[in-house]
Order: structure tokens, then C-alpha cells, then sequence
């Protein structure tokens, strides 16, 4: 079972989009955990998670946030913006997939 994490600034809009891949993963048969949290809580998942999906808007705090969960062997990349404003689940699972493989 693979495990994402998705971070944003409060964990709102992050939470509509993990929603959503929630039901991709679920159409598709696929066994992973997805998550959504504030970027404030990155700390508290990194024991647990495969990889860590960021809002496109912290994209400024993406260095900051690779280097910080580094030491832990999570990969970590950025939502694709236009996923992310349309709120389309599947795409970003598909490059959350991508990213693992």
C-alpha cells in the first residue's frame, strides 16, 4: 500500500483534492492511502507516508520542504496547478503514481 500526503496552507483545499483521488484510487482498485493536512503538519506524517504532493501556492517553500523531510527517504513534488484549481482528483493521482513508480 502506498501513502500520500497532501499539504496546502490550512488543509482545505488539499482535503477536496485527496477526496477526490480518494474515489480515482477507489474506481481504479487501487490500494493507497491519501491524506490531507496543513503544511504545519508535515512533522507529524513523515514516519508513515511514501510521498508528500504540495500545493502549487508553496511552491516558494518547496526547497524548504524537500530539505525537511529529506533524511526520511519521502519524495516530494508539487501539485500540477491547473489539477489543482479544477480540483481533478484522478490527474493528480496519476502523477502521484508516476512519481512512486
Amino acid at each position: 500500500m502506498k501513502k500520500i500526503l497532501l499539504v496546502c496552507g490550512s488543509g482545505a483545499s488539499s482535503g477536496f483534492i485527496a477526496q477526490n483521488m480518494r474515489k480515482a484510487a477507489k474506481a481504479k482498485g487501487l490500494d493507497v492511502t491519501i491524506k490531507a493536512v496543513s503544511d504545519t503538519q508535515i512533522e507529524d506524517y513523515v514516519d508513515e507516508i511514501d510521498l508528500l504532493m504540495i500545493g502549487p501556492h508553496l511552491k516558494h517553500r518547496l526547497a524548504e520542504i524537500e530539505e525537511s523531510v529529506k533524511s526520511y527517504k519521502i519524495k516530494a513534488m508539487l501539485i500540477d496547478q491547473q489539477s489543482y484549481a479544477s480540483l481533478d482528483g484522478a490527474s493528480v493521482l496519476e502523477a502521484a503514481l508516476k512519481e512512486l513508480d
